[in-house]
């Protein structure tokens, strides 16, 4: 393992970007993003992805230059062309957008489309939330044929197709959720290959359609299934028509699919159907109330949706973080091959 701060990780980050191609800006957007996922303990959406991101900008699969512009336009909605830009970048943008167009008519939606990987959705539905806004964010993933099986079903027709929800408290930090509606997402089980380790019964099938846990299998012929059963597999569903329709970038099964991580921003303004204050306090009366419920045997402490991000990310910004030696290589290397040398 390698100890570092995510200040340092920051910087190592931004560096490597920049000196792969990105934008000086863009860079630094990306690197909080991604250094961001790992503080909060989403490491599979981390700082592990920085090395494929340098692959990209290499072989021009990202064009960090791209135009971002706005392809047709409504006063509450919009589409967005990220023009192959980083995702995660578009995608800040598509928030703003949908933000700027509630407050002006409290209801804000952007789709979003030729985009490469979006990150972690969780940060942008937190940040409507910090400007008091309901975020709203889904998106698919951009393999051809997919990763996902439908519900009964054992070969792939769908990505992981993640949903994330955020709302404003007070005293309270943002209330979010941020989940793939398959039963984990592919990021995950990349995870679990690195470290040479299973996944969980119930997360996949092979090729032949028994169920598995060796995360190498959805390469192998194998897909992942839904979460819940056929409650997952409704939002996945959902997910991939409005995501590649909304976007015109159709869904991963179909003939005219065009690959790419098409996603639907949303930002609602609470103060249209409430004040603000109000919603915020009744928000940290419910955080409250909730954790105050019995507790099963054994439990310590009743947690709500994002207070193990927010306890984490305290956690690691007072303390550091620990890398994987083969995620700290790769980063290393990644920045050897366009002059920085990476150090903790």
């Amino acid at each position: 393992m390698v100890h570092v701060t995510g200040e340092r990780l920051r910087a190592v980050v931004e560096e490597v970007l920049a000196a792969a191609g990105a934008p000086a800006a863009s860079a630094q957007q990306v690197a909080r993003s991604l250094v961001l996922s790992s503080l909060v303990g989403h490491d599979s959406h981390g700082v592990r992805a920085v090395p494929g991101y340098v692959e990209s900008l290499e072989n021009g699969a990202i064009h960090p230059r791209g135009e971002i512009t706005i392809v047709r336009e409504r006063a509450t909605t919009a589409l967005l062309d990220a023009g192959l830009n980083l995702g995660i970048v578009a995608m800040h943008r598509a928030t703003d957008l949908a933000m700027e167009k509630a407050r002006a008519h409290d209801l804000g939606m952007v789709a979003v489309r030729n985009s490469t990987h979006t990150g972690r959705m969780g940060e942008y539905v937190v940040r409507a939330a910090e400007n008091g806004f309901m975020g709203l964010v889904f998106g698919t993933g951009a393999l051809p044929g997919g990763t996902v099986a439908p519900y009964l079903g054992i070969s792939p027709r769908f990505n992981s197709n993640p949903i994330a929800w955020g709302v404003p408290a007070g005293a309270h930090r943002p209330v979010f959720f941020d989940f793939a509606t398959s039963a984990a997402a592919v990021a995950k089980l990349m995870l679990a290959q690195d470290k040479g380790q299973p996944v969980p019964a119930g997360w996949l099938v092979d090729g032949s359609g028994k169920p598995t846990t060796d995360p190498g299998d959805w390469q192998r012929g194998g897909a992942l299934l839904p979460f819940g059963g056929h409650k997952g597999y409704g939002f996945l569903f959902l997910i991939e028509l409005l995501a590649g329709g909304l976007s015109g970038m159709s869904c991963a099964p179909l003939a005219d699919y065009q690959p790419d991580f098409s996603a639907v921003v949303m930002a609602v303004n609470i103060d249209a159907f409430q004040p603000l204050a109000q919603f915020r306090d009744m928000a940290d009366r419910l955080v409250d109330a909730t954790k105050e419920a019995r507790k099963a045997p054994g439990v310590d402490e009743i947690l709500v949706p994002g207070e193990m991000e927010w306890k984490t990310l305290e956690k690691r910004n007072r303390d550091g973080l620990d890398l994987p030696d083969i995620y700290w290589q790769r980063i290393v290397d990644a920045g050897a091959r366009h002059g920085v040398t990476v150090t903790a």
